[in-house]
């Protein structure tokens, strides 16, 4: 495998020209290609990365006993390398660079066929493959794995069915179709997305909406969804873009997304307008895509619009956006109720027989909050429907104070009222992001999930659907804050097992970036540990290292001490960041703990035991069979033989009964 180059050779389609530069800094190079500054430049190095108009690879000289180097292209497609001669440095010109990057990922096979007949005098290329002479060509960059969009992520909510129609609003909308930006910022439960999606509805307008979490703090995970949302309405949009992104020598993300402008230029021509949606941008953190965002928003192509929703304004260039009149803002004060919505909402949605007087107290004391007005009505329903009106009735009463007050009397009144297990269940699924009925079912040690999935959403109890089928729902995200603070305050113990069985749910299901977080969020530090040791490899390859710095952080000294294993992973990720000092310190910390295991146990114990090898160990303590053990740990009984062939190996043993001498011998469990 090629060893990273450090420098570049990119084409800019911005200012039309190739530019080469050092891939650890930001310094141009002044050296031109085809004179003789180039071939200088050439002899000096072994490498560079070429990012053509037609494809990217890193280009290596190989040198040999007798005679200069030969330079080679090398490109990762399908999991595969493949290698494509290029010449001695003479024949490395522009065109020839360029002609090798289209070979390759036209077809990487038929490059390697063709350079190996080609230069068969100074070099054996093994053949791969048989004849695709008539076969259509596929590009190789369709085959890059890619890891899978979440569908959740990408569909439009349902808009409500009863909701109160807010022209005033609408028309704002309607004239961000005319500017770069419309931004809604206000903090939780003011309507953002209700009012949207009333505004998209209402109008017909076709949009992409991407509903963002904290693990799209990535670039390339962010920005692969993006471009994912958009094929939602146009499949072809960015099909040349997104393989990019997961190059392992990737191109600057400015030369991605000037291709991304390009491409939504070209196709906005026979479209009224494209409406990209991020929903929740708060959740972002990370400078490079709020950079890589104000760069999309400088060169948007006029009928391409980008809509943010979002709690709290993004760090993005907004001051300048409203000095040439390319931004609408919609804020708290523009989302709040007024006395005439008010009343629409709580007589003809609600159906509270209000007067407009009793609705009115209710606007001001909630402040045009609709979430407020929502878990208000709740409140009233069924009871005698009226609002205090005197003073001191006004100082007792729940609607008065901050929004937090209102919240928790509200919620105390709406939980109040459900059967008991409606509350038992709302409160142990508060710890999900995402529930689904067999989660639900795994988290809460029951069955009937489903059942109570449908009676929420039937009673309006803040449940959102995330697919058409209905089998993905959250709850509405300020709910949910406050059902988990209730958890704390009343429950607090069983939080890690609820986390536990969450995390083992995910497992079972493939989803590991999820189980380690509930993993993490129970403090389980082992089966973290087991979870990341044995799916490193995948994290890094869906470009999650950035998270595996922030999960691995969170693990105690002593524990990245006793798994060599997770130290090297951890320093593998503080690389692949480039934290270059902190991975050295890493390796240092894993080369302590090496020592101190051999000053400890010399050669007794080959290899520290995971997480799971632990759990099946005090089980064969305790006498459990294969298939008792099986059942406990819900296992197959094929795994359970494994882990105890995997314990008999680590501890240098041939039997059970060695093993738990050994294992008492030892005191590791």
């Amino acid at each position: 495998m090629p060893k990273i180059a450090y420098y570049t050779l990119a084409w800019s389609p911005l200012q039309h020209t190739y530019k080469l530069q050092e891939s650890q800094g930001s310094g141009i190079l002044d050296v031109v290609s085809e004179n003789p500054t180039w071939l200088v430049w050439l002899s000096q190095i072994s490498s560079f990365a070429f990012h053509g108009r037609n494809g990217s690879y890193t280009a290596r000289k190989e040198r040999k006993q007798h005679g200069e180097g030969y330079w080679y292209a090398y490109a990762r497609a399908g999991g595969k390398l493949t290698k494509r001669y290029l010449g001695k440095s003479i024949d490395l010109t522009l065109p020839r660079l360029e002609h090798a990057a289209q070979e390759l990922w036209l077809d990487p096979q038929a490059a390697l066929r063709q350079g190996a007949s080609a230069h068969s005098s100074h070099h054996s290329i093994k053949r791969q493959g048989s004849s695709i002479d008539g076969r259509k060509i596929t590009p190789v960059l369709s085959c890059l794995p890619t890891a899978p969009a979440l569908a959740t992520k990408l569909p439009m909510p349902h808009p409500h069915p009863h909701l109160v129609h807010r022209p005033r609003l609408i028309q704002r909308l309607q004239q961000g179709l005319e500017r770069e930006l419309t931004l809604l910022s206000a903090p939780a439960g003011f309507g953002k997305s209700t009012l949207l999606l009333d505004w998209l509805t209402s109008c017909a307008i076709p949009a992409a909406w991407l509903s963002l979490e904290p693990q799209d703090n990535e670039p390339t995970r962010f920005f692969s969804y993006l471009i994912a949302a958009l094929q939602a309405s146009d499949p072809q949009l960015g099909t040349a873009v997104q393989p990019l992104l997961h190059l392992l020598h990737a191109p600057p993300l400015e030369t991605v997304l000037a291709l991304l402008v390009n491409d939504l230029d070209g196709r906005a021509v026979d479209q009224q307008h494209v409406v990209l949606i991020l929903e929740d941008y708060q959740v972002i953190t990370n400078k490079t895509i709020h950079d890589a965002l104000s760069f999309l928003l400088e060169h948007l192509p006029p009928r391409v619009h980008l809509v943010l929703l979002t709690r709290e304004d993004p760090p993005l260039p907004l001051a300048r956006l409203r000095g040439r009149d390319a931004l609408v803002e919609l804020r708290t004060a523009d989302l709040q109720f007024t006395r005439e919505e008010t009343a629409s909402y709580l007589v003809e949605v609600m159906g509270l027989p209000l007067a407009a007087e009793e609705s009115a107290l209710l606007q001001a004391r909630t402040e045009g909050w609709i979430t407020g007005l929502h878990l208000a009505a709740l409140s009233l329903l069924g009871h005698s429907h009226t609002v205090p009106r005197t003073a001191s009735e006004q100082a007792s009463s729940p609607f008065s104070g901050s929004h937090r007050s209102i919240v928790d009397y509200l919620l105390e009144e709406v939980l109040s009222r459900q059967r008991s297990d409606v509350q038992d269940f709302l409160l142990r699924t508060s710890i999900l992001d995402q529930l689904s009925a067999s989660l639900c079912d795994a988290v809460c040690a029951t069955e009937g999930s489903q059942a109570q999935l449908d009676f929420l959403e039937q009673a309006n109890l803040f449940l959102v659907s995330l697919d058409d089928e209905r089998r993905w729902y959250r709850y509405h995200h300020l709910f949910a804050e406050v059902l988990r603070q209730r958890l704390q305050q009343t429950a607090s113990s069983l939080v890690p097992a609820l986390h536990r069985r969450a995390s083992h749910w995910y497992e079972q299901h493939e989803h590991f970036t999820e189980a380690v977080s509930h993993a993490l969020a129970a403090s389980a530090f082992e089966e973290a540990a087991r979870l990341i040791e044995q799916c490193a490899e995948q994290f890094v390859s869906g470009h999650q290292a950035q998270t595996l710095c922030s999960w691995l952080h969170a693990f105690p000294e002593s524990l990245i001490l006793a798994h060599p294993t997770l130290g090297l992973i951890q320093a593998m990720a503080l690389m692949y960041t480039d934290q270059w000092e902190a991975a050295s310190a890493c390796l240092q910390t894993v080369e302590r703990g090496v020592s101190l295991r051999y000053a400890s146990h010399g050669s007794l114990l080959i290899e520290s035991l995971t997480a799971r090898e632990r759990d099946v160990l005090r089980l064969v303590l305790d006498g459990a069979s294969n298939r008792e053990i099986a059942r406990r740990l819900v296992l197959s009984v094929n795994t359970v033989k494994k882990h105890i062939l995997n314990l008999y190996g680590k501890l240098n043993v041939q039997s059970r009964a060695q093993a738990i001498a050994k294992t008492r011998m030892l005191h590791l469990v």
